[in-house]
């Protein structure tokens, strides 16, 4: 799911509460807090907030999807705008199914070329949050899947390897289009979200497919991301995909509304205490209690 309308009810992507009493951390401690091997240093992290370039950020970020707004020349005032509002990045789904409308012809240029809407979040300090599925959800067609994927003998969303076939090509175009725009490489990129929701299953297929997880964590990782991988756990007493479990990622993200974000921030210190507490998805207007 998504948040989606007016600029005012951005999506918020919170990735702390603790705002107080952060201790100060060494380079070489920040580097250890967390058990996998970075194959990057510029993204890190500890149990209370991210760090860019070394430097502690509280990454609160607003949601736009390029493809929703077809119109680059308005992707540099849109971002400005959330900038204006206090938010340092952007989270943006990506629709599949208009880049690759045949099975094995990928395309994103034009309107759907992603080099400007790189360009218009550098020019107005904005860092961004990669959500490219394969599915996303995101209240879209089926879930950004093609519709000549409907024709495939496989289940979905599974290790099957007629589907996971049937991915590849976008995921290799689209994961290497994301690994020029990473920090790493002068963009704005710092986060990616391979899947999304990945959470509950049919009950006539195997679930968690722990298999179905990694393959897509390493289709990412071979198409040459290395910034952190971050879920949105739809349901957090699911507890899937945390880091140093099969199939975890980076940084565990939650994805619960409605909910109180002290809630929420109980629930995770019992299930990823070592990263930190992040929100990929959240109501507008979250109840807190006095």
């Amino acid at each position: 799911m998504a948040l989606f309308g007016q600029l005012s009810a951005l999506l918020l992507l919170l990735f702390t509460l603790d705002v107080v009493a952060l201790p100060s951390r060494g380079w070489k401690d920040i580097l250890q807090s967390h058990k996998r091997e970075l194959l990057q240093d510029l993204v890190t992290w500890d149990e209370h907030t991210l760090f860019v370039r070394g430097e502690r950020i509280f990454f609160y970020s607003g949601e736009i999807h390029p493809f929703r707004l077809p119109s680059p020349p308005l992707w540099r005032d849109l971002f400005q705008k959330v900038r204006a509002l206090g938010y340092n990045g952007v989270s943006f789904y990506v629709d599949w199914a208009l880049l690759e409308g045949n099975p094995g012809h990928f395309t994103a240029e034009g309107v759907f070329a992603f080099e400007p809407f790189f360009e218009a979040a550098t020019q107005a300090g904005i860092y961004l949050l990669a959500r490219p599925g394969p599915y996303v959800n995101a209240e879209i067609s089926g879930g950004g899947f093609p519709g000549w994927l409907a024709r495939n003998p496989a289940i979905l969303r599974t290790n099957e390897s007629a589907y996971v076939d049937a991915t590849r090509n976008y995921v290799s175009n689209i994961g290497a289009i994301f690994a020029k725009a990473q920090i790493t490489n002068g963009g704005p990129v710092i986060l990616v979200q391979p899947e999304n929701e990945y959470t509950n299953g049919a009950t006539n297929v195997l679930f968690p497919d722990i298999g179905y997880q990694e393959t897509v964590l390493q289709q990412y990782r071979d198409a040459g991301i290395v910034v952190p991988l971050i879920n949105n756990e739809a349901y957090y007493k699911a507890a899937l995909w945390v880091p140093g479990t099969p199939g975890g990622v980076d940084i565990y993200g939650h994805d619960l509304y409605p909910s109180s974000f002290d809630y929420l921030r109980t629930a995770h210190l019992g299930i990823s205490p070592n990263t930190p507490f992040a929100i990929a998805e959240f109501q507008g207007g979250a109840p807190e209690y006095w």
